[in-house]
């Protein structure tokens, strides 16, 4: 019983690595979201003749300077997308995380329900840490779905509204509490 009560230890602490790797990315995709709604915004400026004054001397000022923004938010889409696939590479390692602490706790110790539910002092039972860790699997599950959703819909056709509302879907998620993997 000692021993899987440790390996369940072991596997949170891992969780823990992972949610912390979570926070980084999300961290990083919402900077990298905000750099490409720049971009996006100034675009249109971009497109019109009257915003180059004295620049129209310039041999293909504004194709050079569309065509390098345009360049500069498609690396911006590309990483904002491989931000996006580590993003799910937690969310499956939390889930394989979630696998393996179950086929552990049932199917390797073969432990009985009243073990699962026995309380050693102030720490949680297994049952409330493989509870927990399915919680936090479901979480991050949905969260990663509506990134990709929010990320999928913007483009460089989108308009300033748009780009608010799907910041603001962002800055809103997650919705992981720091303190709920503990």
């Amino acid at each position: 019983m000692e021993a899987v009560v440790r390996k369940v230890q072991q596997r949170v602490r891992k969780v823990r690595e992972e949610m912390d790797l979570w926070d980084d990315l999300n961290s990083r995709l919402l900077t990298n979201f905000d750099r490409t709604a720049v971009v996006i915004g100034r675009l249109p400026v971009l497109g019109e003749d009257k915003n180059y004054g004295a620049l129209h001397s310039v041999a293909n000022i504004p194709d050079d300077l569309m065509g390098k923004q345009i360049e500069s938010l498609e690396l911006m889409l590309v990483s904002m997308r491989e931000t996006l696939e580590k993003l799910n590479g937690v969310a499956r390692a939390l889930n394989k995380a979630l696998r393996d602490t179950k086929q552990m706790v049932r199917g390797g110790s073969a432990l009985t329900v009243k073990q699962m539910q026995l309380e050693v002092g102030i720490l949680p039972t297994i049952a409330e840490c493989l509870d927990g860790l399915r919680t936090l699997c479901e979480m991050h599950q949905a969260e990663f779905a509506l990134k990709s959703s929010v990320i999928s819909l913007l483009t460089w056709k989108s308009s300033s509204s748009d780009i608010a509302a799907l910041r603001q879907l962002l800055v809103d998620q997650p919705n992981i509490p720091k303190d709920e993997g503990e």
